[in-house]
Formats: C-alpha cells, sequence, structure tokens
C-alpha cells in the first residue's frame, strides 16, 4: 500500500533574523522512517500549485514504491554487481563480459558509492562524452584512446539496458539513458559472399572430415559457431532431411532442412565416425578454430574476410532468400528475429544486379511500353476496340466534371 503524503508548512529563521516559510511533503517509508522533501517558499509557490505537487508525489509513490524509501535504492557499485549476478543464467558469456566492461567504465566515471537515484540524464550524456574523448581509458589501466562510434554505441545500449532493471524494480523513477541516441550511420553489408564454387575449394583444404562437415554446417544450414560444434548425430534426422539446433543465445530449439549439398557432407562423417561417438563435428579444437581456418583458407587459396564462421552462417541465409522461401521461415530456419535479419544479414549481390539486368522483359509489358499513343489494342471477338493513350495517366480525379456553361456563369456572377 502506498504511503499518505502531506502537506504542511514550517518556517526558517536565518541569521539575519527574517522568518521564511516553507511547504513540504511528509510520508512514511516502508522502512518506518519519516522522510520530507521542501517545494519552495510560501510567498514564491501558491497553496493550489503545492496541492498538485503533493497529488504528484503520491501518484508517484504509489506507481514506484521502491521510491518510498530514499534509503533502499542502492549504490551504483552495488547494484551493478547484484545485476551482473542475476543476469549470468539469462545472456551468453560473452554479452556478460560485454556488461561487465561497461559497468566497469560506469563505476569509472560516477563512482562507486554514487546512488542510482541520484544519476541524471546530464550524467549520461557525459559519460558518453568521456567515452568519446578516451578519458575512461584508465579503467583497463591503458593509455589514452578513443574508441569507435560503434563500441561507444554498444556501451550506451548496455547501459540503457543495465537501467531499465533498476526501472523494472523500482528502484529509479527514469532511465537516464533512455534518450540518448546512437547517432550511428547504416550499417554497412559488406560481409564476402561465398559461392559454391569457392566453398568447394575450402572443403578441398580440409585436414579432416571433421573440418568438411563443421564448414558444411556453416555455410550449408546456417548454424552458429557453437551451434554446429555441439550438434549431436541424435539430433541429425538424415532421413527426414531435418536437424534440431538448441542455440544457447536464445535458450530454444529450432529445426533446420538439410540441404541437398550437405546431405553428402553429413552421410559421409556419419560412414567415418564410431558409432559410440555422440557428436557430429569431431576433431575440430573450438580454441583453435579461428587459427586453423586460417590455414585452410590459405591452403585454398581465398582472399581474407572477417569473422568467417559468421560470413558462411549470412551467405547461407542469402541464399534461402533467393531461392523464394517466405521470409519469415527462413527467419525461423535461422533463429533470429526478422529485425536482425534484414538489418545485419540480408544483402544485394553482384548476381542479383546481373540476373535482373539479364532477365527479359515480359511480353505483354513490352508491348505496352511500345504502343504508338491513339493505337488500337488487340481485343477479343466481339469487344470494341480501346485507344491506349497516355492522356489518361496525366488526367486528375474530378477533371471536366464541371461543364462550360457552369463556368461561364460562375464568371457571370463575379462580374
Amino acid at each position: 500500500m502506498a504511503p499518505e503524503v502531506t502537506l504542511s508548512t514550517h518556517s526558517v529563521r536565518k541569521p539575519n533574523g527574517v522568518r521564511y516559510a516553507y511547504y513540504q511533503l511528509r510520508w512514511f517509508g516502508t522502512d518506518g522512517k519519516r522522510y520530507s522533501q521542501n517545494l519552495g517558499r510560501t510567498n514564491e509557490l501558491s497553496r493550489r500549485k503545492a496541492e498538485k505537487l503533493r497529488q504528484a508525489k503520491e501518484l508517484e509513490l504509489r506507481q514506484k514504491p521502491g521510491l518510498c524509501s530514499p534509503g533502499r535504492v542502492p549504490a551504483l557499485k552495488a547494484f551493478l554487481d547484484i545485476y551482473i549476478a542475476s543476469r549470468r543464467s539469462e545472456l551468453a558469456p560473452g554479452t556478460i563480459e560485454l556488461h561487465q566492461q561497461t559497468a566497469r567504465y560506469l563505476t569509472g566515471f560516477m563512482g562507486d558509492h554514487r546512488r542510482l537515484d541520484q544519476i541524471t540524464r546530464f550524467d549520461a550524456r557525459e559519460f558518453k562524452t568521456a567515452l568519446a574523448k578516451g578519458e575512461l581509458s584508465r579503467v583497463n589501466k591503458r593509455k589514452h584512446e578513443t574508441m569507435s562510434s560503434r563500441t561507444i554505441d554498444q556501451h550506451v545500449r548496455n547501459a540503457r539496458t543495465i537501467f531499465n532493471r533498476a526501472v523494472d524494480d523500482d528502484l529509479v523513477l527514469y532511465n537516464p539513458f533512455d534518450r540518448l541516441s546512437g547517432g550511428l550511420a547504416p550499417l554497412v553489408k559488406n560481409w564476402h559472399y561465398v559461392s559454391i564454387e569457392e566453398f568447394q575449394k575450402l572443403l578441398d583444404a580440409c585436414p579432416c572430415q571433421g573440418w568438411r562437415t563443421f564448414l558444411g554446417l556453416c555455410r550449408l544450414a546456417g548454424l552458429r559457431q557453437g551451434e554446429a560444434l555441439a550438434i549431436r548425430w541424435d539430433q541429425a534426422d538424415l532421413q527426414a532431411g531435418r536437424l534440431t539446433v538448441w542455440a544457447q543465445k536464445t535458450k530454444r530449439c529450432r529445426i533446420v532442412p538439410i540441404a541437398p549439398e550437405l546431405l553428402p557432407i553429413l552421410q559421409e562423417a556419419r560412414e567415418l565416425t564410431d558409432e559410440d561417438e555422440k557428436l557430429v563435428v569431431t576433431g575440430v579444437m573450438h580454441v583453435n578454430v579461428w587459427r586453423d581456418f586460417a590455414i585452410i583458407r590459405k591452403r585454398a587459396g581465398i582472399e581474407n574476410y572477417e569473422k568467417w564462421c559468421h560470413t558462411l552462417r549470412k551467405n547461407r541465409e542469402s541464399d534461402w532468400i533467393a531461392a523464394g522461401f517466405p521470409f519469415h521461415v527462413v527467419v525461423e530456419w535461422m533463429g533470429h528475429s526478422d529485425e536482425v535479419a534484414r538489418q545485419h544479414y540480408l544483402r544485394v549481390n553482384e548476381s542479383d544486379l546481373q540476373g535482373a539486368a539479364q532477365s527479359p522483359i515480359p511480353e505483354k509489358l513490352t508491348q505496352l511500353l511500345t504502343q504508338p499513343a491513339g493505337s488500337v489494342h488487340s481485343q477479343p471477338e466481339g469487344d470494341e476496340p480501346q485507344v491506349f493513350s497516355f492522356e489518361a495517366f496525366t488526367k486528375k480525379a474530378g477533371d471536366r466534371i464541371r461543364t462550360d456553361d457552369v463556368q461561364l456563369g460562375k464568371l457571370a456572377f463575379y462580374h
């Protein structure tokens, strides 16, 4: 139950002997202590305005019970420790590490003992400015270095997420980071498109069947690195052509079809793998994946590209979209949201432009574009011929509704 907020006046005598009267709000917190808030002097604030402020304060405490007792609001460092501990079971280890880095920047800028409700939107904007200037490099015991705009935006997003938890827990009234925009340019989708011919060179350069299977799952099934290394044979139904994939990132399962190009790779891996082996991918060390792939890429004679495993996954989604599968189906196979797919994964390739330039124009559309104005279209028997004219496309709705007599009468009315 929300506490009752009362409005009262109290006077204070200054050292010069002048006495001033103030409006004051009072209420009892959940801890049994009495709290107060000064509104201003009675000669500067009307009674009616003070009553409105009392009602607003009472409504605020009713909506946010955690604000009833300001002493319950934790310090920034204590809250961040609780936040990180509570989210370890909800976020991936890599995401937790990023949030921990943001937490170190927050405490380095605002201090360990600063109360959450004392952090304002101005402080949030100054925090972003300090990141941009490289003033928080000392947190990681590094020299002065500036961050990229994307890194700054990432820390701002993390800080917004952290303070959203404080708002949900009724510890603060608003999120000080809620009005900060990223200010980033549109994402440039410059990831490398790996064609089937180029992918075959990678397969031929693989040192073992495990690497062939691993790359096949990434490029031809669109699996993430961790998903491809963790998938088991009881999750692969080769007869039905389906893979049951558990996504550690989203904490849910999804069904992924086995492409015709992937099926022989999995069948070969099944024949070369012991029956007691549970994992589909064997012989690939998780800690050395990036180093070993660099050797395979050089052996295949292929140019280097960043985030190769993620790039292979993006290629699969683009191929599925180009093959004509519905967008919502492809999104379900990939295991992410529509927004993520449109922003990060889909891209116009050179083959798309060439295909559109070489595709023939439909015959009926060609006849329509080359038909001269005023010519007669061929019509089925029994129908009157229709005259094609571009004038019909230039007329506006309502043209020539009023006759010339009406127009003349209108002119006569004014004269």
